[in-house]
This record gives C-alpha cells, structure tokens and sequence, in this order.
C-alpha cells in the first residue's frame, strides 16, 4: 500500500479514537453528579428559540420532572430534525444535575457512537 494513503488511515483512526474518547468524556462530564428521574414529554420545540447560540439548530423535548417535590419544565439537550410531537405523554427517564439549563436523556446512544467510532479507527489502524 502507498505510503500517503497509509499515512492517511493512521491520522483518520487516531481521529476516530480521539472523538470516541471525547465523546464518552462529554457523556461523563454531563451525568457527573446528576440523578436519574423520570420525566414527562410535554411537547418538542425548535431550540433556536431557548439556545444561547444563535445557530443552534434542530428540536428539543420540552419535559416535566419532579425534583424533590418541585415540578420543573427543562429541556433536553436532544438535536432532533424534525419535531417529535407525536411522543407528547410518553414517559422517559433523564439526567437532572442542579445548576444545568438542559437534561441528557437516558439511552445508549453515545456509548453505541462512542463504540462504533472506536471500532472504526482501530480498523483503520489496522489496515496494512
């Protein structure tokens, strides 16, 4: 195999482990400390409208959570495409940290991204 193209697979794999770990770290960072409740959807909203960022993009549910028999109204920090009002009244388990303006939702999915981008970049350190 060319050595540039070599050179290429060895800096895209370390990239690929480099982005697992920090997303694992982002993961670890958000639920430190944080207690997982269940919550409520109430509806979706576009998150431009409550994000400090100007170009923030996407959807986010809009959730009711008891808190030390306090109801709260927070948002996740999902980024949907599209709005997901058809879940209104389902039941999901987040993470409430005190002090955050935003809730992770509780699933796997940036522990299976995390895999999925690890695995990637150990194949393509791999390749000979």
């Amino acid at each position: 195999m060319p050595l540039p193209l070599m050179i290429v697979y060895r800096v895209l794999g370390v990239l690929f482990l480099a982005l697992a770990a920090a997303a694992l770290w982002e993961k670890y960072r958000t639920v430190r400390g944080g207690t997982l409740l269940p919550a409520r959807i109430l509806g979706c909203r576009k998150a431009d409208r409550t994000s400090p960022r100007g170009g923030a993009g996407g959807y986010r549910y809009v959730v009711e959570v008891y808190v030390d028999g306090e109801r709260l109204e927070c948002e996740t920090n999902d980024a949907f495409w599209f709005c997901h009002d058809a879940q209104k009244g389902k039941s999901i388990r987040v993470w409430y940290r005190p002090g955050r303006p935003l809730l992770e939702r509780h699933n796997p999915g940036t522990e299976l991204m995390a895999a999925f981008m690890a695995l990637a970049g150990i194949g393509l350190l791999l390749i000979r």
